[in-house]
Formats: structure tokens, C-alpha cells, sequence
């Protein structure tokens, strides 16, 4: 698979570049966002077909910020990542409000949608380029999906 690149420039100059073929090959969608110092890495997966009797849009989002992107590394008693923080629960329930419209009304396979930030500046606000990654790597999957 080649890696297929595509870059958006804001109108002050900045430039975010999203890039697709490279990373997550097993997932039906995945783009690699950077934005500055900013890089997310969002994947989809969806099953083939949908369970018998559901009848709701099955979708899961998940947000995972690594202590290591803010220049953090915990030790001691806390050696681990933990439970999600609530920043990230509500960036997940954030992307989660944005993209369920997004699915036809007719698509109840079940959706894993899960967006990891590796880096970043602080600067930046990293839900939206959530959002965007996000949609982005639904885009370039099989998913149906309204954009």
C-alpha cells in the first residue's frame, strides 16, 4: 500500500497534512494527522455485517492521549496510563456527537473508531483535529459514510 498524502492550508499559513497507507494497515481506515507539533493517529474498524435485532447505530469512540505527548512520563505508584482522564472522555464523546449523524439511518454494523495523540505542543487544541482525523480515516475506509 503507498502512502497516499494530502495537505490543507489555513489561511494564516499553517498547514495540516493527513496521510493515509503508512500506519494501521489492518484497520479499514486509518490517517495519520499532524498539525504542527500535533500528530493523532485515528483508525476504524467495522464489521462486515450488522448483529440480528439491532436496530441502533452501534458506534464506539475512544480518545487516548499518551502521557508521553505532553513530555510527562508517570513513575512511581501511577507506572501505567490509568483510567481516561475526563478531558478525554468528553474530546471521545465530542467526535462521537459529530460523526453518528454522519452514518446512513439504515447502517447498524458494529464501529470502532479510536484516535491516539503521540505529540503535542499544547499550543493547539487537539479535539477538533480529533474530529477532523477521525473523519478523515472513516472517509478512506468502506464505510459508508456521509462527508
Amino acid at each position: 500500500m503507498t502512502p497516499t498524502t494530502k495537505t490543507i492550508v489555513l489561511s494564516d499559513g499553517r498547514e495540516i497534512t493527513l496521510q493515509t497507507g503508512k500506519l494501521a494497515e489492518q484497520a479499514d481506515g486509518a490517517v495519520e494527522l499532524r498539525f504542527n507539533n500535533t500528530m493523532l493517529l485515528a483508525t476504524v474498524c467495522s464489521a462486515k455485517e450488522a448483529d440480528e435485532g439491532v436496530d441502533f447505530m452501534p458506534l464506539t469512540v475512544e480518545y487516548k492521549e499518551k502521557f508521553s505527548a505532553y513530555g510527562r512520563f508517570p513513575g512511581g505508584f501511577t507506572r501505567r496510563e490509568g483510567r481516561a482522564s475526563d478531558y478525554e472522555i468528553l474530546t471521545a464523546r465530542l467526535v462521537d456527537r459529530v460523526l453518528r449523524p454522519l452514518f446512513p439511518s439504515n447502517y447498524h454494523a458494529n464501529t470502532i473508531v479510536h484516535i491516539l495523540m503521540f505529540s503535542s505542543d499544547g499550543v493547539d487544541a487537539p479535539d477538533a483535529l480529533a474530529g477532523l482525523a477521525a473523519s478523515a480515516a472513516i472517509a478512506v475506509s468502506d464505510v459508508p459514510f456521509e462527508s
